[in-house]
């Protein structure tokens, strides 16, 4: 029965008494709800925004890492004439096998994406009671596909060397978090570099998000000034390829077999995803749909609307999934290549998860190789410094709206059980085939969003698990719905920069230096390196 409030007081609703039930009661007093200043609905609504933002890792992850070939091995995947033919180089040729044998890894590794990252987000969320997501790290997953193994296997690692190299890295990381090592290294950093950390991951985000491949597409590629103004159409779209200086000649590109097959695209390297604009700026549909999207998002922030971020998402997502117009995702009239394919893989709906290809792939056989070494010291740092920055980054998000949150020293509570979870999830995803994951900085869109405990984290590794039944739905959200909603928070993320003391010469060059090196670099762990260095050079010119 309901309370009786009285004449003047308003009756409580029965969604708001459910909400307040739930603060109150066990669950609110596990992950703390109250001391936060906040509530479970809003952890939830917080979580769903978050996992919405991130779960273009999802494709994305897959897309990359199955470039490297994975598991698939041409003398067994090829047809028997192709491979009798062209030998392992069958891999470079249309063969129904070995395309068969990719089309199955990358559904694998859109499994294996979602697993790990689960897991790791679901550590995060029961142990360390931080709203932060878990899931594969931009920049290091194209370091292991094209540095480390090397497009279909080009490079001197395999795919399952390198996943060793992988679980190795993971256990140091995590011993290094378990003895305290990593928490005091990075109480030595001083506090402008962290401020500025901050601001040089908002400024990392806003790039990614006006990019064309995981964002708006406002900024492509320029051969001259290295970017530029984009938002082409698609007839007016290049496409871009590597290659060394040596690989440029006629005998090399267009070299053929003894059967006159040509196989001189071997020469290319692999295509690059970005695009460069040769004429029709400003004219692609998707460019003003996710223009609108994130101007719907501010105009909702600016109301107050709490929910904002998920309405501007959600809004260009439903749009864009009517194949009847020229900001379509789906099917021949989509700006961005696989729209038919896109299509289809949605119609699906749901799929039964399977990591057969991914799952339990590690070859510890080349650890005495050098190049296994110098890729696991290489996915340590970049690991160390990038998830560091960005996990303190976001603990201080939350303490700007939690009182005492953060200590003098910078610390938070549960702060050794944080960077456990985080280590942890590199050994999870190197046993399922994918490349380390790190604390993703898009969690700032959950704090943003009112995320303060680890009931928005849960809410996020709820998402990646109904994702992987559900994943022909979440990899269908287009990348210039989430792009917006990355731009808004990596504006928001520079008001750390205000805790920098501009007026020190001693304080602002290595802070400038962090912020701008991050983006350009496309880098968290440069830019951090670059301000650190900066630093010292100006403290060792003082004597």
């Amino acid at each position: 029965m309901d309370e009786d409030y009285g004449d003047d007081q308003p009756r409580e609703s029965r969604l708001h008494k459910w909400n307040r039930k739930l603060t109150q009661g066990w669950l609110g007093r596990y992950f703390e709800c109250e001391k936060r200043d906040s509530s479970v609905f809003q952890e939830l609504r917080a979580g769903t925004v978050c996992f919405l933002t991130v779960s273009y890792i999802i494709p994305v992850n897959a897309s990359i890492l199955a470039e490297t070939g994975g598991s698939c091995d041409p003398k067994a995947e090829c047809t028997a004439e192709s491979y009798e033919m062209f030998g392992d180089t069958c891999r470079f040729r249309v063969d129904s096998g070995y395309e068969s044998c990719l089309h199955g890894l990358k559904i694998d590794l859109i499994a294996a994406t979602c697993i790990s990252s689960m897991i790791a987000t679901l550590l995060m969320s029961l142990i360390a009671r931080m709203p932060i997501a878990v899931a594969p790290a931009m920049g290091v997953n194209a370091y292991f596909t094209y540095n480390v193994v090397g497009f279909l296997h080009t490079q001197r690692l395999s795919y399952k060397q390198a996943l060793a190299a992988v679980f190795i890295e993971g256990c140091i990381f995590l011993g290094l978090a378990i003895t305290g090592i990593r928490s005091r290294i990075m109480e030595l950093i001083p506090m402008n570099i962290m401020y500025s950390t901050a601001a040089g991951i908002g400024c990392f985000l806003a790039f990614i998000g006006l990019q064309h491949n995981n964002g708006i597409g406002l900024v492509t590629y320029d051969g001259a000034t290295l970017v530029t103004l984009g938002g082409c159409g698609p007839s007016d779209r290049g496409v871009m390829f590597s290659m060394k200086p040596d690989d440029i000649t006629f005998d090399n590109i267009c070299k053929q077999n003894e059967e006159g097959f040509w196989i001189g695209e071997d020469a290319l390297g692999p295509r690059s995803s970005n695009v460069v604009c040769m004429g029709g700026e400003l004219q692609s549909a998707t460019l003003w749909l996710g223009f609108a999207g994130g101007m719907l998002m501010v105009a909702l922030l600016m109301k107050g609307v709490r929910a904002s971020i998920l309405v501007g998402i959600l809004f260009v997502t439903f749009i864009s999934w009517i194949p009847t117009h020229e900001a379509t995702y789906f099917k021949e009239r989509s700006s961005i290549p696989g729209g038919e394919e896109r299509y289809w893989f949605f119609r699906k709906g749901a799929t039964v998860p399977t990591v057969d290809r991914t799952a339990l792939q590690l070859d510890f056989g080349a650890l005495g190789n050098g190049d296994t070494w110098v890729a696991l010291i290489t996915f340590l740092y970049l690991d160390f410094l990038d998830a560091t920055s960005t996990m303190f980054a976001m603990a201080h998000l939350v303490g700007e709206e939690v009182p005492g949150f953060i200590d003098a020293k910078g610390r938070w509570p549960r702060q050794l059980m944080t960077m456990c979870a985080d280590g942890v999830a590199s050994i999870v995803g190197s046993l399922l085939g994918t490349s380390p994951l790190t604390v993703f900085a898009e969690s700032a869109v959950g704090i943003r969003e009112g995320g303060r405990t680890g009931i928005c984290s849960f809410m996020v590794a709820f998402g990646f698990f109904i994702s992987m039944f559900l994943s022909p739905i979440f990899a269908s959200i287009p990348p210039y719905g989430t792009g917006p909603a990355i731009i808004l928070v990596g504006s928001l993320m520079m008001e750390h920069s205000r805790y920098v003391a501009w007026d020190d010469i001693r304080q602002a060059v290595p802070a400038f230096l962090t912020i701008i090196v991050m983006p350009l670099t496309y880098s968290i762990a440069y830019g951090l390196i670059t301000g650190l260095l900066a630093g010292v050079v100006l403290w060792a010119g003082d004597f």
